[in-house]
């Protein structure tokens, strides 16, 4: 061979070996600069997604759960509220401690029967609104006779339609007298009389187990009676509940 021919192989050699040197070194160089680039987002970016909406569903129903709690709560409270105002606010009718209306002692009570002080409030007003019509209007008779008079009648009409009312209220027709004549003659007017009113009060549509008639005579005096034993004051029938 040559020296010509030598020379130009030993070029052609050298250059072949310069590109696979340059070519290896690009393929290591890459490796290095980009060490797996494709494999990272694959394996970290959906992990991340995953972590964060878990952490956000976690989250959140707790916050919507104290929501509503909180929601809740505060009508429970306001509804306490209300309900302690209203027991404040309330008034309860009872029966008073002091009664604001007495029965003497003389006056009969049997069974379930019971003087006006042990009874109610209501009961003590209904009892003093009828004494005081009645003493302004008094269940007048004629002179020396069971016969009601007009004014008689009048009031009876007016009480029955006060105690129609009130269906539960029994009540005693009282019957008295004053001092004058024996106290026999007294007992029997003073009882024939309350029969009287009792059997009107029945004709004006009052229930007649509501009702029941007593004579007291001249032992249950309002005032005292003039020396020969007359009193206009004493001679009266009484309307006094006794059952409620």
């Amino acid at each position: 061979m040559s020296p010509g021919k030598k020379i130009f192989f030993l070029i052609l050699f050298l250059i072949l070996l310069i590109i696979l040197c340059v070519t290896t070194h690009l393929d290591s160089l890459h490796k290095k600069v980009y060490p797996e680039a494709f494999e990272e987002p694959i394996t970290t970016t959906p992990m991340l997604k995953e972590e964060s909406i878990q952490k956000k569903e976690e989250i959140v129903p707790p916050l919507e759960k104290d929501k509503s709690l909180a929601v809740k709560e505060k009508p429970k409270k306001e509804e306490i509220k209300i309900q302690k105002e209203e027991k404040e606010n309330t008034i309860f009718i009872e029966k008073p401690d002091t009664p604001l209306i007495t029965t003497d002692k003389r006056y009969k009570r049997t069974r379930a029967e019971k003087p006006i002080e042990e009874m109610s409030l209501d009961s003590q007003l209904l009892q003093i609104r009828i004494r005081d019509y009645v003493t302004k209007y008094p269940v007048v008779f004629k002179k020396s006779s069971n016969e009601l008079t007009q004014k008689g009648l009048t009031t009876i009409s007016t009480v029955v339609k006060i105690l129609n009312n009130y269906p539960n209220i029994k009540i005693e027709v009282a019957g008295h007298t004053d001092a004058a004549g024996s106290k026999k003659y007294n007992y029997n007017v003073s009882v024939n009389r309350a029969v009287e009113v009792k059997k009107q009060m029945i004709e004006y549509g009052f229930d007649k187990n509501r009702v029941k008639a007593r004579g007291y005579g001249e032992y249950i005096p309002l005032v005292e009676n003039s020396p020969s034993g007359y009193s206009k004051v004493n001679r009266r029938v009484e309307f006094n509940i006794v059952e409620e």
